[in-house]
């Protein structure tokens, strides 16, 4: 599919795809939007005005550690914008530590996140291990490298300081090539919760059913990367998750960078604090109507 220049006029709007200051970006991940657009709507004005949210009642505070299976499309940003539409708003305040391909096990040993946990207040700490890893943990011809015995002693060290924080860990369990490593990732990313008392956000199982219903390309468009609404899939389990409550569909606005794989993302600082990764003030509404469908989606 050729990529609009600027937008592509629908039926309901124009569609404007929110975007860094980076180098444009034409990879198929980027270009799923279009698939998308029937039920996505720029901001273009009065006809889309909707009733200003009440004020939100409190704050919740995430931090976040993962790879690019977080970063694009932004899914901490997702989760803070679904959060903000809700009849009765939640405003939820984020760190994200990440890095392309970067594992759970790295961002321990760099110490940044420790260090962020300790100096304030945190309701809720998002593990998000590199792809299939976490299978390792059931397969017992792997689970003793040195890369698995890395990666569960992180996550448990991690879960052990949120804790003592009064932080709640949560095991966000991606998605694995074919049925037999997502059967694995599963199991493990369950026996691995329970060990470090950590709730599983069912990712992986959601986004496979999603796929199976509507395509690969629709969901992981690269075959690795979410799509758009696969993103919006995760931050409403994680809404779930966190706030305690499934969303209802309300509109939703992005006006953030929906990052690419290749965005020049560093560990070295929070994401949200680097500023390549700024958008360009373009503003983008998912429709109440497309809402409901992710969220009756997002059950696996």
């Amino acid at each position: 599919m050729t990529p609009p220049a600027a937008g592509v006029a629908m039926g309901i709007g124009i569609v404007r795809p929110c975007e860094g200051r980076m180098p444009q970006d034409r990879s198929p991940n980027r270009w799923s939007l279009v698939a998308f657009a029937l039920v996505v709507a720029a901001v273009a004005g009065p006809a889309f005005a909707q009733p200003k949210p009440a004020a939100p009642a409190r704050t919740l505070r995430v931090l976040f550690v993962g790879n690019s299976l977080v970063y694009v499309n932004d899914l901490p940003a997702t989760l803070r914008a679904l959060a903000a539409s809700q009849p009765a708003p939640i405003a939820i305040e984020t760190q994200t530590f990440v890095a392309p391909g970067g594992t759970v096990a790295e961002r321990w040993k760099d110490g940044r996140v420790s260090k962020a946990l300790a100096e304030g207040h945190w309701d809720a700490l998002v593990l998000q291990e590199r792809g299939g890893l976490l299978a390792c943990m059931v397969d017992t011809e792997q689970r003793t490298s040195s890369e698995c015995r890395a990666s569960e002693r992180a996550h448990k060290d991690f879960a052990a300081q949120a804790k003592a924080a009064g932080a709640r860990t949560f095991v966000l369990a991606t998605w694995g090539p074919d049925a037999a490593w997502q059967t694995k990732l599963d199991r493990a990313a369950k026996q691995l919760a329970g060990r470090i008392d950590a709730q599983v956000v069912p990712a992986g199982p959601a986004l496979r059913a999603y796929a199976a219903k509507h395509g690969e390309a629709a969901t992981f468009p690269d075959t690795i990367h979410p799509s758009l609404p696969a993103t919006l899939i995760m931050a409403v389990q994680l809404h779930r998750a966190i706030v305690g409550n499934a969303p209802v569909p309300a509109d939703v606005t992005l006006d953030f960078a929906l990052l690419p794989a290749r965005a020049a993302v560093t560990p070295d600082a929070p994401m949200e604090t680097q500023p390549q990764l700024k958008g360009d003030g373009k503003k983008m509404v998912v429709k109440a109507d497309a809402m409901a469908l992710l969220i009756a989606a997002s059950q696996p």
